[in-house]
């Protein structure tokens, strides 16, 4: 599924710096962008009904987690449409267990978070390619936990409705090295919807008025260092959080449909970054989770999830496997080429072929996305050495230029 993006700046024009679409100066409100997804998963096949957990790894692979069955179904990453799971992992096959959460590291390993009779939770850890019998390890929580996220160094943090724990890397049986409870972090007041860990230790917590920070150091029953929230945020209900590698942190917003993407520094009453939301978005945060990569992948309705490129697209890699066909003497030459390797995070929209000699453009042609070829005559060029350069558009802008030499007589 291909889709385009458009993007809405209020109050400003919208300018283009570093590859990505800014709002000028003066601006009123954040950039508001409005895209489709990727991939919609969903179907007979796929099973993807009474979702309970999502997850998504920088790769792409999805999962999902299912209340209907405590199950976790693994999409592979170019899933799409009515299509089977690639895995699917049931919670020990147990009465009493129940699947609450579901989330993925770095490395693509799984997590899953299982409460137990009610008042224990295990969390499960398995290799990619895993085997659902044999868990690489696990972490006992040893507290009904109701949300899991795994941070980019591999710390695990689970949240219960009015604290926060946070685990070591590579942590089994063990106690939690952090926990953040009391009156002071202002956890229960709101209580807990979700929770998150950036790369530089900073832990988030969503609650049903505000987003609340800790800092690294943060230990015990302490004050959050950073608290968003009020008119400026666009925030009126939040719900589900995650972070990218730049340490961005998404909030999803159930009343507004929203996902809104907020300075590593946010703090106050400030606004996002950038907002996805809109009629091609059609966002449905019931579920929702971030990969570091900025994937973004949400419930679509109740019975599919849908996959989002990153809201922070840079432009795409070189085009590949560049080669220009016929004979020197031939009456039509043909150019090659394969798709870059990486989009950048956002579609290709369009190819350029630019034909020299010398220093002198002597053809130009923009072509569709779906092209991987094009076919010039020899009356359109000039005898002697020549030159084609091809390169890839997406909405940030072009890609590195690749040149071919060749020639004509």
């Amino acid at each position: 599924m291909v889709t385009k993006r458009s993007i809405a700046v209020a109050g400003s024009i919208a300018l283009v710096a570093g590859g990505v679409t800014v709002a000028g100066a003066g601006s009123a409100s954040a950039d508001t962008v409005d895209y489709g997804p990727s991939r919609v998963i969903g179907g007979p096949r796929s099973l993807t009904d009474h979702a309970q957990g999502l997850a998504i790894a920088p790769d792409g692979t999805t999962y999902f987690g299912s209340a209907g069955d405590d199950s976790v179904s693994v999409f592979g990453p170019r899933a799409d449409g009515n299509v089977l799971p690639l895995r699917i992992w049931f919670a020990g096959g147990h009465h009493a267990e129940t699947t609450i959460d579901v989330a993925t590291d770095a490395m693509g390993n799984m997590y899953t978070l299982t409460n137990v009779e009610g008042d224990a939770s295990w969390v499960l850890v398995y290799r990619p390619r895993y085997t659902p019998t044999t868990p690489m390890r696990r972490v006992w929580p040893r507290r009904p936990t109701t949300s899991l996220k795994v941070s980019a160094r591999g710390a695990t943090v689970g949240a219960t409705p009015t604290s926060i724990d946070v685990f070591a890397p590579g942590a089994t049986e063990v106690g939690p090295v952090r926990v953040l409870s009391g009156p002071r972090t202002g956890l229960a007041a709101g209580g807990v919807r979700d929770v998150a860990m950036d790369g530089r230790g900073w832990i988030w917590a969503a609650t049903a008025d505000a987003v609340l920070g800790f800092a690294p150091s943060a230990n015990g029953d302490v004050a959050p260092a950073a608290r968003i929230a009020g008119s400026r945020t666009g925030l009126s209900s939040p719900r589900h959080i995650g972070v990218d590698a730049a340490n961005r942190l998404y909030v999803t917003d159930a009343t507004r449909r929203s996902i809104s993407a907020f300075a590593p520094t946010a703090n106050g009453n400030v606004r996002p970054l950038r907002v996805l939301r809109g009629k091609k978005a059609s966002i449905n945060p019931r579920e929702a989770a971030v990969a570091l990569n900025g994937r973004i992948v949400t419930t679509r309705g109740s019975r599919a999830i849908q996959v989002f490129s990153t809201m922070f697209p840079k432009r795409p890699s070189a085009v590949r496997s560049v080669r220009v066909t016929g004979k020197t003497r031939a009456a039509k030459r043909k150019v090659r080429w394969a798709k870059p390797a990486d989009n950048g995070g956002g579609a290709v929209q369009s190819y350029k072929l630019v034909f020299r000699k010398g220093s002198k453009i002597v053809k130009s042609v923009t072509l569709k996305p779906g092209r991987r070829s094009y076919t010039v005559k020899k009356s359109a060029l000039r005898r002697g050495k020549l030159t084609v350069t091809v390169r890839a558009k997406n909405i940030s802008g072009w890609s590195p230029k690749v040149v071919k030499r060749f020639r004509v007589r």
